[in-house]
C-alpha cells in the first residue's frame, strides 16, 4: 500500500498486513483483563484512575494522549471532590512514576502525578496500563534515546556482547552491562531527597534491563493491564476500548487518532516518530529480523538470556 507522505512529497510504502501478522499476529494481546472485575468492585466509580506504566521508549505518551481523546469516566466528572484533579479519570502516568520498577508503587510519589491540585493521589485508586515493546525494536529505541540509561554504544548499538571495538574488554567475554538512574523513593511526608540523592540499578545489559523490569510488572499481585506498544499501531481502537472498559471508563462516540509524535519534538523527545513513520519501522520484518542486532555473538545472547515468558506471552517472535 502506498501513501502520501505530505513531509516528504513523495509516496511511501506501507508494511503488508502479512507482515505485520508474521511479527504481531492478527490480534491484540492484552495481559489482565481478568482482573478489570476485582480493580472496578475495590474502587468506588468516581475515584477510578488508570495511568500508563512503562519503560522509556515504549510510548507511555501515546498510551496517555489515546485515553484522554477517547475515554472518561464519567462518575468521576460528575462529582466535584474528583472532578476538580483528573475530571476524565486518565492520569498522566501512574503516581509512583511511569518509568520506575512496580516496587516503587506505594512507596514514591512522581514529582509529577504524584500530587494534583494539591491532593495526594491514592495509588491504591489506580489502575496501571502498562506499555510493553518488543525487546528488538525496544532496544534500537534506546540508543537513540537513552533518557536515563547508561551504556556503552558509540560504534555499534544494540550491544550486548562486547566486540574487538569495546576497548578494556575481550570480545565475547561477559556483557555490556547497563546503569539505569530512577526517582529516589519519597512517599508522604518522608523527607524531600536532595539533588545528588540519586537512585542506580545495575542491569547486565539493555536486555537484561527489559526482562527484569516488565517480569515484575507481569507478576505483579494487584490489578495490571499490559498491553502492546505495537496494538497501538495496528489494533488501536480495539485496544484502547478494552482498557478503557476495564478501567470503568466510557468510550467517545467517534475514535481519535495521534498522527505526530505523542512525545513532541523538544529535548530528549527531538526526533520521535509520528503514526506514519512507526507504522513504516514497526512493521518492517527485514529491518526487525536481520538488521538490528548483527552480530552473532549479540544473536545468541538474545536468543539464551531473552525471557521467555514475556515472549511467548506478548507473541514476539524470536531471532
Amino acid at each position: 500500500v502506498k501513501k502520501k507522505n505530505p513531509s516528504l512529497n513523495q509516496d511511501v510504502v506501507l508494511p503488508s498486513v502479512e507482515d505485520i501478522q508474521a511479527l504481531y499476529g492478527s490480534e491484540p494481546r492484552i495481559v489482565g483483563l481478568e482482573q478489570c472485575e476485582a480493580f472496578r468492585a475495590a474502587v468506588p466509580p468516581e475515584r477510578r484512575l488508570m495511568g500508563p506504566a512503562g519503560l522509556f521508549n515504549s510510548a507511555t505518551n501515546l498510551l496517555n494522549k489515546l485515553l484522554k481523546l477517547n475515554c472518561v469516566n464519567r462518575a468521576r466528572k460528575q462529582k466535584p471532590e474528583y472532578s476538580r484533579f483528573i475530571p476524565t479519570g486518565m492520569a498522566l502516568q501512574v503516581p509512583w512514576g511511569k518509568h520506575n520498577p512496580i516496587t516503587w508503587r506505594l512507596h514514591h510519589e512522581a514529582q509529577l502525578g504524584g500530587v494534583v491540585a494539591g491532593q495526594q493521589v491514592p495509588q491504591t485508586d489506580v489502575l496501571p496500563i502498562v506499555m510493553i515493546k518488543d525487546p528488538i525494536t525496544w532496544m534500537s529505541s534506546l540508543c537513540r534515546h537513552p533518557y536515563s540509561a547508561r551504556f556503552r554504544h558509540r560504534h555499534l548499538c544494540p550491544n550486548l556482547v562486547p566486540d574487538e571495538k569495546d576497548k578494556g574488554k575481550r570480545p565475547g567475554d561477559k556483557t555490556i552491562n547497563v546503569i539505569v538512574r530512577f526517582a529516589t523513593k519519597h512517599y508522604g511526608s518522608d523527607p524531600l531527597p536532595g539533588p545528588t540523592n540519586k537512585t542506580f540499578v545495575d542491569y547486565d545489559t539493555i536486555l537484561d534491563f527489559w526482562s527484569i523490569w516488565y517480569k515484575q510488572y507481569l507478576d505483579a499481585d494487584f490489578p495490571r493491564l499490559m498491553i502492546r506498544f505495537e496494538d497501538l499501531l495496528f489494533h488501536a481502537e480495539e485496544t484502547i476500548t478494552e482498557v478503557c472498559e476495564c478501567g470503568g471508563g466510557t468510550m467517545n462516540s467517534v475514535f481519535r487518532y495521534v498522527e505526530d509524535s505523542a512525545k513532541g519534538q523538544k529535548g530528549p523527545h527531538a526526533g520521535s516518530a509520528g503514526f506514519l513513520a512507526s507504522l513504516i519501522t514497526y512493521g518492517n520484518r527485514t529491518l526487525r529480523m536481520n538488521e538490528t542486532l548483527t552480530t552473532h555473538a549479540d544473536v545468541e545472547y538474545f536468543r539464551k538470556h531473552v525471557d521467555q515468558d514475556l515472549m511467548n506471552i506478548f507473541s514476539y517472535s524470536s531471532l
